[in-house]
This record gives structure tokens, sequence and C-alpha cells, in this order.
């Protein structure tokens, strides 16, 4: 399939591009010109010609950057992701993945069970505030049957490694098991015109339930942080 990643120049967007580069035909895109096409995601025959040809994308919305004020944040994860996805529904795009954050269901009680039927709780801030307003135009578009959307919700983005000697937090995700779910959603055809699916570690102490992630993608985490303090 052919595939286009947006916000290719982060690390989680380079580890997405190697997990995918081998089964399907990847293209890239970012606000830099290091990565694949620059685009800023404009509503423009830019964007068109960026999503012409491509059966599914994986839009990363929660990628925040060093340096980015509110307004630049927030005009990403909102007229971006407008933008972006108006161009794919008019291309015909069969199935975009819009990459958020469990970050949205952080007020809840540690104690609760909250799993993908729970309604996010975002705070004001800017980052958290983004990926919801992301997730709010991504759900229009499904609703209103113009795209297929899967909402994956991922945990606090790391490496293993480097984080070995770091007290453990209960949402830490490795971005090679971010990058092995989200692989395998691209694999597998929508549930539905929108769904929902949340993607962390499945240590003991983790902070959120990736049952529906295991039985429906075959996740099987490689990183659980059993080690960490």
């Amino acid at each position: 399939m052919r595939v286009l990643i947006t916000n290719a120049a982060t690390s989680l967007g380079q580890a997405l591009a190697d997990s995918l580069g081998d089964a399907h035909q990847v293209r890239l895109t970012d606000f830099e010109p290091r990565f694949g096409i620059q685009s800023d995601l404009g509503h423009d025959s830019e964007t068109d010609a960026l999503v012409k040809d491509i059966d599914i994308i994986v839009h990363l919305a929660y990628a925040p950057r060093d340096g980015d004020d509110e307004i630049t944040w927030l005009d990403r994860n909102t007229r971006g992701t407008y933008n972006l996805l108006l161009a794919a529904a008019a291309a015909e795009v069969e199935h975009a993945i819009l990459l958020s954050t469990l970050d949205l269901f952080t007020p809840y009680e540690d104690d609760l069970t909250v799993d993908e039927t729970w309604k996010p709780l975002p705070s004001c801030a800017p980052a958290v505030l983004g990926a919801h307003l992301a997730e709010f135009t991504a759900r229009e578009f499904a609703h209103s049957h113009e795209l297929h959307i899967t909402i994956a919700r991922l945990g606090h983005l790391v490496r293993a490694e480097k984080v070995a000697d770091q007290p453990y937090d209960p949402m830490w995700l490795d971005e090679r098991d971010a990058a092995q779910a989200v692989a395998q959603i691209v694999q597998k055809r929508p549930a539905g015109q929108y769904n929902a699916i949340h993607i962390q570690s499945a240590a003991a102490r983790a902070r959120f339930s990736v049952e529906r992630a295991k039985s429906h993608l075959a996740f099987d985490p490689q990183y659980n942080f059993e080690a960490n303090p």
C-alpha cells in the first residue's frame, strides 16, 4: 500500500518510516525540508498533490517540538489536520490514522480502568488541547462518511535504553512498540467508520489498559520497563 507519514522529521516519524518501509511504498512529509516533501499542510494544491494516489495516511498530529509556541502548535493541530483530511477525502484516501495522546485521560483517577469507551478530559495545555481538537476534526470527517478514521492514542514515547536509570513512568511507550502497533493498524482494515485504540506498554504498573490493542491488533509490546525503579 501507499502510505503517507506526516511529521516525518520526528523520532517517531523516522521509526514509522523504518517499520513500514519494507512492506509499503512510503511517502514522507514534514514542515522541515530535511525529510521527504516539505509541506505546512495548507489549503492548497501542494497538499492535494501530497495525498494523490495515497491509500493510507498516518498523521502524527501529536508531535510537540522544542521551540513551538502555542499559536503554532494549535494551528498545526487544527488547520493543518483539517486541510490534510479535506484533501484526503477529495482524493478518496481509504484510511486516515491520527496519532494522539493518552494524556487526554490523565485527569481520571489512577485506580479507574479507563479504556477507549471513556470520554477524553482535555486540559488547557496547548499540546493536550491541540490533540483533542485534532481528534474532534478527524471524528467529524468520519461521521460525515468522508473518511475511515482510526485514532491511536499513545503513551509517553521513549527509548527503553535511554530511560533505563530513570524512575518508572506508568505511561511510557517505547517508540518501537508504537511503530509496531501503527504498522498493525495499517495492515488491518478499518474497524468501522471511526475507531479509537490505546497504545502504551503492557507492564503490570502501566497506567492504561491495552487489552483492545492486544485483541484487535495482536499488539505485543517488547519493552515493558520492569527493571525501572
